[in-house]
């Protein structure tokens, strides 16, 4: 194992309190997706931004639109908010948990791919596209449930031999 041989190294993963960061990214996403929905989407986010790709009345490329940020900003905080609460460190960090965050990574990968194809042989047209869209963020919940389930396993396990050796 690396772990015997020296070379282990932790997870480069975000410090603790970026999870906290998160949570109020979600609630910014939450309000800001209100305000594009049913707010009346107010005027001050309306601003002139650079469009690699534009598809109103008519397709552009690389120009400078008009447009109303705020449901760019709804996905960009959740996304951030997401990769966060995703990849930062527990208070009391362990090999165990890396390896727990690798089998959380790789049950992520196979549940989002399982789903991702089963929605593109039964989604046409353009609603993929906005299914395609949000695949990433799937992965991130996922990965997310997974590790939180794993991590709480693994609590569980520890917890009840630590009673079993209690007892003898």
């Amino acid at each position: 194992m690396a772990q015997d041989s020296g070379l282990y190294r932790p997870l480069p993963l975000l410090p603790y309190r970026f999870r906290y960061a998160g949570y109020i990214l979600i609630l910014l996403s939450f309000g800001s997706a209100y305000l594009y929905f049913f707010g009346g989407r107010p005027s001050f986010f309306e601003v002139p931004v650079f469009a690699i790709a534009t598809s109103y009345a008519e397709t552009r490329w690389f120009v400078i639109s008009q447009t109303n940020l705020l449901d760019e900003l709804s996905v960009a905080f959740v996304i951030v908010a997401l990769l966060f609460i995703a990849f930062s460190r527990e208070q009391t960090e362990s090999i165990e948990l890396d390896k727990l965050r690798g089998r959380a990574l790789l049950y992520s990968a196979y549940a989002t791919a399982i789903i991702w194809v089963f929605l593109y042989v039964s989604i046409f047209g353009w609603p993929m596209i906005v299914v395609s869209a949000t695949i990433f963020l799937l992965f991130l919940v996922t990965y997310i449930l997974a590790f939180q389930l794993l991590r709480r396993n693994l609590t569980t396990t520890t917890s009840n031999k630590n009673q079993m050796q209690g007892m003898h």
